[in-house]
């Protein structure tokens, strides 16, 4: 038996095909310079994008391959990586129509979202006013086309990611990618629509333009090689891991099997095509941290590094408020940043350990707690959580794979510099994971009401409120100090900090996948079981 078998959520789960699946979708690369780039594929040379795809199947032996999810000889990074998504018009090419159909229909409910694109359904995760999708692309500075990208996202087909550990070393791999692309009279099978690159800011390595720590509290997956306590050991990491185990099928499509409960899971179809691969959602999310700066400095006399933690949940350098309410890392030593819960402590959490139900140390409203409720499945006198139905937090996850872009904000710097998040957000099914993150708990009004706060928007403070409900819904409140007894105090003003601008819904084939792609095929379709 595989030595990492033990640290399982489900002991009847599959051990994932990690030499078929692309690696970004199980692990963190750690690489610091990131290029995403985004591709139409010229739809008289659809021949061409099969056969740049067959290049980079691994074992191809041609300048660049696709990265997969087998574990790295030594523990050693490559000195790149790569991978590669599709959107479902882009699919719909490579594939044809009729193929296409056949996969749709077999794959319930995962082509729900994916099918229409990130454009078509941009209300429903609150891309609305000026996070529209007909004002996408064009303001980030990275549209590379000639032409006006098209509002609904027909024109942008396949997606590529540059993973290296230098500057010089990802324009060297860009070069080798773009003179791969097959040429036909003169036209390229593939056009560069647009391009963005995620470097390091100047605060550190995995910090964000609104000067907060990131890349906390990833999914911690069973039945993978890098999450088991030997392997936790051997790189220096503490022993210790509290988080709750998420079966890999949340984040890697797997076909169904009896768990150890005898449920028949996953909840969804996946015909042969999608098998091992994932989706994405794509994100380019402009930041606003003037705005953003001026909002929390707004009160005299009160700590705008506190605001920030009440607004987030966790202080700049990544403590979390529910377990160091006063200030960061207040008598933690050796502290795992992602080991915590909001009510009932896990058996290794450090810091104050309180119970905390009604908000008053973390607010509902903070980003974290309402993007992973972690233990909380209660609302005051109800089992349920905060949205009222029953406790979502395992099954709510994300995969999130993301880098800053553009450079440090600078105080009193001239309007329009553009700066943000960039990066993919991975899920095995989009509606149920990434869309109900963003609809329930991150744009709804009223994510939560019966905490003992006066915050009664309900929207994401980072985010903010959508512009046509800013005067509605401009405040924030929170405890000053941490402490449950003291009265609120409220900050009005609250507007949008984070803008949309630009957004895919990406299907991530696995290494099968990507060979039928490369020759416009599908494996056939299952015929349906009585």
């Amino acid at each position: 038996m595989s030595a990492y078998l033990n640290d399982v959520a489900d002991s009847e789960a599959p051990v994932p095909q990690f030499d078929d699946i692309q690696g970004l979708i199980l692990r963190g690369y750690n690489f610091d310079y990131i290029r995403y780039l985004i591709f139409t594929i010229d739809a008289n040379n659809v021949d061409g994008a099969r056969e740049l795809i067959g290049k980079l199947l691994p074992g191809s032996n041609s300048l660049l391959n696709i990265t997969t999810a087998a574990p790295w000889p030594d523990d050693e990074k490559p000195p790149y990586c790569l991978n590669i998504g599709v959107t479902s018009f882009g699919l719909n090419l490579l594939i044809g129509q009729k193929n296409y159909t056949d996969v749709k229909f077999a794959s319930f409910p995962l082509f729900s979202l994916y099918d229409g694109g990130a454009a078509t359904n941009a209300a429903s995760v609150g891309d609305t006013d000026d996070s529209a999708p007909v004002k996408w692309w064009k303001r980030s500075g990275g549209w590379q086309s000639p032409a006006d990208p098209k509002p609904d996202g027909s024109d942008l087909h396949i997606q590529l990611t540059i993973y290296t550990q230098s500057e010089g070393e990802r324009n060297t791999y860009y070069d080798k990618l773009m003179g791969m692309i097959p040429v036909k009279n003169n036209v390229p099978a593939l056009t560069l629509a647009f391009l963005k690159d995620s470097n390091p800011l100047l605060t550190g390595i995995n910090y964000i333009h609104f000067g907060y720590k990131d890349s906390f509290s990833q999914p911690r997956l069973s039945k993978v090689p890098w999450n088991t306590k030997q392997q936790r050991l051997l790189k220096g990491v503490s022993t210790i891991d509290d988080r709750p185990i998420v079966p890999p099928y949340q984040f890697v499509i797997q076909k169904k099997y009896k768990d150890d409960k005898e449920n028949l899971v996953p909840n969804y179809y996946a015909h042969p095509l999608i098998l091992n691969g994932s989706f994405a959602a794509f994100r380019l999310l402009y930041q606003d941290v003037k705005a953003f700066n001026a909002f929390i400095n707004k009160t005299p006399g009160v700590d705008p590094a506190l605001v920030a933690a009440k607004m987030c949940g966790r202080w700049f350098d990544g403590t979390p408020l529910v377990v160091s309410p006063n200030g960061p890392k207040e008598g933690l030593k050796d502290f795992d940043y992602t080991n915590f819960n909001y009510i009932e402590p896990t058996t290794n959490q450090q810091g104050v350990r309180e119970n905390d139900s009604l908000g008053q140390l973390c607010p509902y409203a903070s980003h974290i707690r309402r993007t992973n409720p972690r233990d909380d499945a209660a609302v005051v006198g109800n089992q349920n959580n905060p949205d009222g139905s029953l406790n979502y937090a395992s099954t709510r996850r994300i995969m999130r794979r993301a880098g800053a872009y553009g450079p440090d904000y600078v105080e009193g710097e001239a309007d329009g510099i553009q700066r943000g998040l960039v990066g993919l957000f991975i899920c095995a099914n989009l509606q149920s994971q990434f869309q109900f993150i963003m609809q329930s708990w991150i744009t709804r009004n009223g994510f939560r009401t019966t905490d003992a706060s006066p915050n009664a928007s309900g929207f994401d403070p980072l985010f903010g409120p959508p512009n046509a409900k800013v005067d509605a819904y401009n405040e924030f409140a929170y405890l000053p100090d941490g402490s449950t007894k003291q009265p609120y105090e409220q900050i009005h003003g609250l507007e949008r900090f984070i803008r949309t601008d630009g957004s895919l819904f990406l299907f991530l084939p696995g290494i099968a996948a990507l060979k039928c792609l490369s020759q416009g095929i599908v494996p056939p379709t299952p015929k349906p079981t009585l």
